[in-house]
């Protein structure tokens, strides 16, 4: 868990996607919506395969570009 809090468009979490890229059968991808309008503003990813989230990104205004990157699950931490 990330010691630091990331700011979300809402306080909502609906996995729009769960992926397991290097296919070990853990996910390690998330895409979710914090907001409920079916678009996904947060972005998790375990590096690792620890099960754990290593980076966490978050999309405040939907444009396609990060406006916050952490270390960590950034306080919003995925159901494994």
């Amino acid at each position: 868990m990330s010691e630091e809090t990331v700011e979300t468009r809402g306080d909502e979490r609906h996995d729009l996607i769960v992926g397991d890229t290097n296919r070990d059968g853990k996910a390690d991808l998330w895409a979710t919506d914090t907001d409920g309008d079916g678009k996904a503003d947060l972005f998790q990813f375990d590096t690792n395969g620890d099960g754990e989230v290593d980076i966490t990104m978050v999309d405040l205004d939907q444009d396609g570009t990060p406006d916050n990157v952490v270390d960590g699950d950034g306080g919003h931490a995925p159901a494994v």
